[in-house]
C-alpha cells in the first residue's frame, strides 16, 4: 500500500486507539491525548516511510510504546484527580444499568458517563454504583425527589440513545472534518465570521447540528469535549448567528454547509456546459480587442498581454449585470453579510478559487481591478501577479514623470519610493524604455475607460449573457434541490460566489484558443491588473 492508503487504513483504528486509551487512562482528558499522540506517530512514521508489513501489530506496538511513557511521565505526577469511577466488568447481579447495555458495551458507556455534566453524573454514580436511595440522594444534593428520578430518566435515554448510535464517541476529536469558508459582506458590523469558525471543534460542532437539531450533550458526545466547553462555544455562535436556538434546549447551524458531493455536480455543470459561454465571449473579445487596445493610454500592449486583463473584465461585467446577488442577512452588531461552508473539494486546475479586487481613492484620482485567485496555481496566483496591495498612488504619481528621464525621476522621489519604483521595474508592472519609464499594464484615463465599459455593455453581448444564464439556471436548480428548507433563502447566494469559478474557464477558454500570452519565463505578472485614472498631471519633462 502506498502512503495514502495506509493513513486511511489508520483512520479505521481510531476508535479502537481510542478506547484502549480510554481503559487505561485516568481521566478523558488523559485518553485524548494518549490517542492522538499515538495516532500522531503511526501518521508521522508512515511520512517518513517507514515500512509497515502488518498494520495491525504495528499500531498495537505504538499503542503500548506510548502508553509506557504516559505511566512513566504523566501518572506519577497527576494529582488531585477528578472523579473518575469505571464500571470495569459486568457483575453477576442484574441492575437497571445491566438492562441498558450488554456486556460487549461497558466500555464505551464509561466515556459515555465521563462526557455528563457533573449533575447528571452524580446521581448516575451514587445510585448505580454506591447503591444509594433516591431518597438518600435528593436529600444529600439538596434537590426535590422528583428532579432526580426526572435526571435519572433522563441519563438512561441519553446512555442509551448514544449506545444505539453504534458509533465512535468524540470521534471527530481524532478524525475532524475540515472545511473552507466563505464570506460575501455589505457591512462587518461588530463580528467577523471568520473569527468564529477558526478552529476544528467550531467546525466539526456546526458540522454535526447542520439540518440537525443537537442538545449541549449531543455536541459533547459527539466532539468528546466536556459540557461546560461546549456551553461556551454554543453560546458565542448563537451571539453571532452562526448558530440558532430552535426549540427548548437545541440548536441548528444557521448557514449552509456545501458538502463536495455538491461542489463537484456543481463543477461537473460548468464543465459540461462552459464553452457555449466562451465560445461566443472569445468571438467578441477577437473583433473588439484592437478597440480595447486603443483605449488604453499610458501602456503599449500586444493583443496577447492586452487580452487577459480584458476577457477577464467582460466576464466581470456580464457576471455582475446577471448573476444572483448576495442576499446579505442582518446580523448583530450592525453587520450584513452571507456566511456558509465548504468540503475541502478535488483540485481542479480550472476551477480554482478566484476572486476580484477592486480600489478606488476618489472617483478623480485612481481605480483598480486586480484579477486573481488564492491559491499558487497559474500565472494569476496571488504571489505571482497583482494582487489589490500594490501602491496605486504612486503608479498614478508616476503619470507626471513618465516624459522625464529615469535617472530624474528616482533622484527626485523619496528613498522609499525609489525602492518601490525599483522593485516595480523588476517585477515588470513598469519598464524603461530610452530611459523613459513606460507602463507594463492597461492603464486609462477615466473618460477612456468609461468607453471600454460601454463597449463590456454593448447588445453585441446578448447572446453571450444567454449563454450563461442558462448555465446559471442549471447551477441554480442543483442548489435549490440541495438546500434544507430553512436556509432556502441562502441559495442566491451560494450561486453568486460559486459562478466565479466561471473565470478560470474564460481563461482556460482563452488561452485554449491562442489568444493569451503567458509569459512563463517571467516570475511575476502584472497584465491581470487595470488601472484607470482621471488625475492627469503636467506630464513633466525634466
Amino acid at each position: 500500500m502506498n502512503k495514502n492508503e495506509l493513513k486511511e487504513k489508520v483512520v479505521d483504528y481510531a476508535s479502537k486507539v481510542f478506547f484502549y486509551c480510554v481503559k487505561r487512562c485516568n481521566s478523558r482528558m488523559d485518553a485524548e491525548d494518549l490517542s492522538q499522540t499515538i495516532l500522531l506517530e503511526i501518521i508521522q512514521n508512515i511520512d517518513k516511510g517507514a515500512r509497515i508489513d502488518n498494520l495491525d501489530y504495528y499500531v498495537w506496538g505504538v499503542c503500548k510504546n506510548q502508553y509506557n511513557i504516559y505511566l512513566r511521565k504523566t501518572i506519577k505526577d497527576r494529582k488531585n484527580l477528578e472523579l473518575k469511577v469505571d464500571i470495569d466488568d459486568a457483575d453477576d447481579f442484574k441492575t437497571a444499568l445491566d438492562e441498558i447495555v450488554e456486556d460487549e458495551k461497558i466500555r464505551r458507556l464509561n466515556q459515555a458517563i465521563k462526557l455528563l455534566s457533573n449533575d447528571y453524573a452524580e446521581i448516575l454514580y451514587a445510585y448505580y454504583i454506591e447503591d444509594k436511595t433516591l431518597k438518600f440522594i435528593a436529600e444529600e444534593l439538596n434537590i426535590p425527589l422528583g428532579t432526580v428520578k426526572k435526571r435519572l430518566f433522563t441519563i438512561r435515554q441519553k446512555l442509551k440513545e448514544y449506545l444505539d448510535m453504534e458509533k465512535l464517541n468524540g470521534k471527530k476529536a481524532y478524525v475532524p472534518k475540515d472545511f473552507s469558508a466563505s464570506f460575501g459582506m455589505m457591512k462587518m458590523g461588530t463580528y467577523n465570521p471568520h473569527n468564529y469558525v477558526n478552529t476544528l471543534i467550531s467546525k466539526n460542532l456546526l458540522y454535526h447540528s447542520y439540518d440537525n437539531p443537537c442538545t449541549i450533550e449531543d455536541y459533547s458526545l459527539e466532539l468528546g469535549m466536556a459540557r461546560p466547553y461546549v456551553e461556551d462555544i454554543v453560546d458565542q455562535l448563537v451571539n453571532v448567528t452562526l448558530l440558532k436556538k430552535v426549540e427548548k434546549n437545541k440548536y441548528i447551524t444557521n448557514f449552509p454547509y456545501i458538502t463536495k458531493d455538491v461542489l463537484n455536480s456543481n463543477a461537473n455543470i460548468l464543465l459540461e456546459n462552459y464553452k457555449t459561454y466562451t465560445d461566443e465571449l472569445i468571438k467578441f473579445a477577437k473583433n473588439h480587442i484592437d478597440e480595447y487596445r486603443q483605449l488604453i493610454t499610458y501602456a503599449n500592449l500586444t493583443n496577447e498581454e492586452a487580452m487577459w486583463s480584458f476577457c477577464l473584465f467582460l466576464n466581470y461585467e456580464i457576471l455582475n449585470d446577471i448573476k444572483p446577488m448576495f442576499a446579505y442577512h442582518d446580523r448583530p452588531g450592525g453587520g450584513k453579510w452571507d456566511f456558509y461552508m465548504t468540503d475541502l473539494r478535488d483540485a481542479n486546475e480550472f476551477l480554482v478559487d478566484m476572486g476580484i479586487n477592486t480600489y478606488q481613492d476618489g472617483i478623480d484620482r485612481v481605480n483598480a481591478y486586480t484579477f486573481q485567485n488564492a491559491s499558487n496555481i497559474g500565472r494569476l496566483a496571488f504571489n505571482k501577479s497583482a494582487n489589490g496591495t500594490e501602491n496605486y498612488e504612486l503608479l498614478n504619481e508616476l503619470l507626471g514623470w513618465c516624459n522625464a528621464p529615469y535617472e530624474n525621476i528616482v533622484n527626485r522621489v523619496m528613498i522609499d519610493q525609489k525602492e518601490q519604483i525599483i522593485d516595480y521595474i523588476k517585477k515588470g508592472f513598469l519598464k524603461v524604455v530610452n530611459n523613459k519609464i513606460k507602463f507594463n499594464f492597461p492603464f486609462f484615463t477615466y473618460h477612456d475607460f468609461k468607453k471600454v465599459r460601454k463597449l463590456a455593455q454593448s447588445s453585441e453581448l446578448d447572446i453571450v449573457k444567454e449563454k450563461l444564464q442558462i448555465i446559471i439556471d442549471k447551477l441554480s436548480h442543483n442548489m435549490k434541490d440541495y438546500l434544507p428548507k430553512y436556509l432556502e433563502d441562502y441559495s442566491d447566494s451560494l450561486l453568486s460566489n460559486q459562478l466565479w469559478d466561471v473565470q478560470g474557464l474564460v481563461i482556460k477558454a482563452f488561452n485554449d484558443a491562442g489568444l493569451l500570452d503567458n509569459k512563463e519565463n517571467e516570475d511575476f505578472f502584472p497584465y491581470n491588473l487595470i488601472l484607470i485614472t482621471s488625475d492627469i498631471n503636467k506630464i513633466y519633462e525634466k
